[in-house]
Parts: C-alpha cells; sequence; structure tokens
C-alpha cells in the first residue's frame, strides 16, 4: 500500500524527536511509493511503510544485521534504538546514511551478489522462501479503474501463464541467500567506503537466477550498455543470458516492473503513457522494448 505523503512528513517528525534530530530539516530522498525514505540530520536515513508492513521491516532491521556479521556490505540499521517504531498506523525503520551515495557500477553489483550467493543458508536466522509473483495481483487490482477490459484481460491471462512457466524452469534449480529485487538502484557507493547493498525487503532463499536475470533484462532494455554488461558477467562470472531459463525469467521480470508502473497509475497519471508503451511490449515479446528507465 503506497504510503500517504503528507502522513509519512508528520510521521517523520515525530520519530525525529526519539534520535533528538530535527524533523523540520528531514529531506525526502526519491519519490513516495510503498515506502517514503527521508534523510535526517545525524547522517540517519528513516523508512516510513504502512503498519501492514511491520513483519517486513522487522525482518529488514534483522537481515541488515545478520549481513553485518557476515561482512557482506550491506546498509546498517541504526543499533541506538529498539525498531522498528510504530506510529500512527505507519512504521518506521532507522538506518545509517551512506553519505554521497552514487549507483554502484555493474561490476560492484555483481561483486556484492557474487559475496551474498556465497554464503550459506543460516539455520539460526529465517529467511523466507522467494515468492517470485509476491504483490503482483495487488499491484494489478489497484490499477484495474485505469486499464481498459483488454488489458485487464490480457494481464490476468498473461500472469497464469507465467506461473506455469516460471514454476518449470525453477524446477530443481538450486538456492541460495537472494537479495531479491536486485536493480541497478539498490546498490550505491557513498565517499567512504565500499559499494552496498539496500532495499532488503525482499531479501530471501531462492535460485541467484532471480538476482541474475535483472541486469540481463537491463541490458536489452538498453538500462545498461553492452559494456556495463559486459562488466558484470567479468566480475561475477557467469552469463545468465546462455540459460535456457533466461527467457521466462526476463519475461516475469518485465511483467513485474510493468505492474508495479501500474500500481501507481491513479495517482500519477503522468505515467499513462509509458504503462501503455510496456503493456503493449508484453504483448510483443519480441519486438524492440523503448522502456523508460526510473519511471
Amino acid at each position: 500500500m503506497a504510503v500517504d505523503r503528507d502522513a509519512a512528513i508528520a510521521v517523520v517528525r515525530a520519530v525525529a524527536a526519539k534520535l533528538d534530530r530535527d524533523g523540520t530539516q528531514a529531506e525526502l530522498l526519491g519519490p513516495i511509493a510503498d515506502n517514503a525514505v527521508f534523510r535526517l540530520p545525524g547522517r540517519t536515513v528513516a523508512r516510513i511503510a504502512t503498519a501492514a508492513a511491520g513483519e517486513r521491516a522487522l525482518r529488514e532491521v534483522r537481515t541488515g544485521r545478520w549481513l553485518a556479521a557476515q561482512g557482506v556490505p550491506a546498509v546498517r540499521p541504526l543499533e541506538s534504538i529498539e525498531q522498528p517504531v510504530l506510529v500512527d498506523g505507519y512504521v518506521v525503520t532507522f538506518w545509517h546514511e551512506v553519505p554521497g551515495a552514487s549507483m554502484a557500477s555493474t561490476a560492484e553489483l555483481a561483486e556484492l551478489l557474487r559475496q551474498l550467493h556465497g554464503l550459506e543458508v543460516p539455520r539460526d536466522f529465517d529467511i523466507p522462501a522467494l515468492d517470485p509473483f509476491v504483490r503482483l495481483d495487488e499491484h494489478l487490482a489497484s490499477a484495474e479503474p485505469a486499464l481498459s477490459a483488454s488489458d485487464r484481460s490480457f494481464l490476468a491471462e498473461r500472469i497464469g501463464e507465467l506461473r506455469i512457466d516460471c514454476a518449470r524452469v525453477s524446477e530443481g534449480l538450486p538456492t541460495c541467500v537472494i537479495h531479491g529485487d536486485a536493480n541497478r538502484k539498490n546498490a550505491i557507493r557513498g565517499t567512504d567506503g565500499p559499494a552496498v547493498l539496500l532495499d532488503l525487503e525482499r531479501f530471501s532463499i531462492g535460485p541467484r537466477e532471480w538476482d541474475l536475470v535483472v541486469p540481463g533484462v537491463y541490458q536489452r532494455l538498453g538500462w545498461y550498455s553492452d559494456a556495463e554488461y559486459d562488466a558484470f558477467v567479468a566480475s561475477y562470472g557467469w552469463d545468465i543470458r546462455t540459460w535456457s531459463g533466461f527467457e521466462t525469467l526476463a519475461a516475469l521480470r518485465e511483467f513485474r516492473m510493468t505492474a508495479w508502473l501500474l500500481s501507481r497509475l491513479i495517482r500519477e497519471p503522468r505515467l499513462k503513457p509509458e504503462a501503455t508503451r510496456r503493456i503493449a511490449s508484453l504483448r510483443d515479446p519480441d519486438g524492440p522494448r523503448h522502456w523508460t528507465p526510473g519511471t
């Protein structure tokens, strides 16, 4: 469920007091969707979600602490406050800021994923199994009023096909610790340290292919240049495009990217042209893709 902007501002000002910070100086980082992310004075970042995400927020905090103990570079939750914090129907987590953050290189992302995938599956820390279809039905339902009957019918039929195809290609694949949403915005580099992983809400146990398919999709969308993708492959050590199941997982990833965009249509009607373009691409798997990154 999307976070209300005005409510998020009120919440971040209220919780800032718990840290003896000036909440009026909170700076919104990026667009608001499932989370609202603010920078607070004192090199602290607050992530706000609806109370329905309370279990997920707790898991993110525990994941951040577990990754720190494993030596995998990732954003770190604040230790000085018990969290998550529940305020007026919203759940808040606090993280150490990565100062001067910029997007990590594809080679750095690959190295982070290589480290992550090489970890032993923990026995003393409960990590959920990957659900490749998590929230897809919710995204499509929220977009229904903005979609034509034809598009609604197509998307419903397509998700059914993808469930069957994904189960088929995933059967028997080895599993490991994965990020779950290894897109280009979820690895950043600060001015005072190495690249780190962030947005740990989809952290799960699943096949490494689920993480690796994202750069492959970005390459064919033109969001990664051939050189950037080659750098990713060289750093990780394997090109998922050589795997027979690539096209199936790539189709599901593109469907997820489209559904997430569609879920924002009611509150962001400016996205309608991009949504139309993406649905057309899903209808024509072999056609060119001219998607706009960052939407």
